[in-house]
């Protein structure tokens, strides 16, 4: 049996105690970023500039008790309120979209994810039934996140002794 395309996709929206600039600034600071993150171990830039279109990075992350490494490039970028990542995967098309903008008591980040495969019928049958729970891990995920680099915003800010 021929594959056949999936296409899924999530979005979920949560806030970050910092402005959208501050958030920005930090998204593209890979030191900053696997600092203020549990999930990532480390960041490596392969090409071009950090926060400008074409920039590659590849991402070590820690899931559970798995080692992942995810290699993405920035395929628009608006500062500071735009951020899309595509990952580079021959067999998967993976998208990342980062929505950034002020809001009361910081910025509101809405994310969607984005994913197509090429799946056979039995792959594409076990994937959907999955779906659900990978959208719930995703706005989890999204919050756990927002909430580490709210985190990291206010020690940076007690640290320097004034708003940042």
């Amino acid at each position: 049996m021929a594959a056949v395309a999936y296409i899924e996709e999530h979005t979920a929206e949560a806030v970050v105690r910092a402005g959208a600039l501050e958030l920005w600034n930090l998204l593209h600071d890979p030191v900053a970023l696997a600092e203020a993150r549990d999930d990532i171990t480390g960041i490596e830039v392969l090409e071009g500039e950090p926060g400008e279109v074409g920039c590659r990075t590849r991402t070590m992350l820690k899931v559970g008790r798995t080692d992942l490494m995810l290699t993405e490039e920035i395929v628009k970028a608006e500062r500071p309120r735009l951020l899309v990542k595509e990952a580079l995967n021959p067999r998967v098309k993976s998208v990342s979209t980062w929505e950034i903008e002020e809001a009361d008591g910081g910025c509101k980040v809405t994310a969607t994810s984005y994913l197509e495969a090429q799946l056979g019928a039995l792959q594409r049958f076990l994937v959907k039934q999955q779906s659900q729970r990978r959208e719930r891990e995703a706005i989890d995920a999204l919050r756990d996140q927002c909430e580490q680099l709210s985190a990291y915003f206010e020690k940076r800010r007690e640290n320097l002794g004034f708003d940042i």
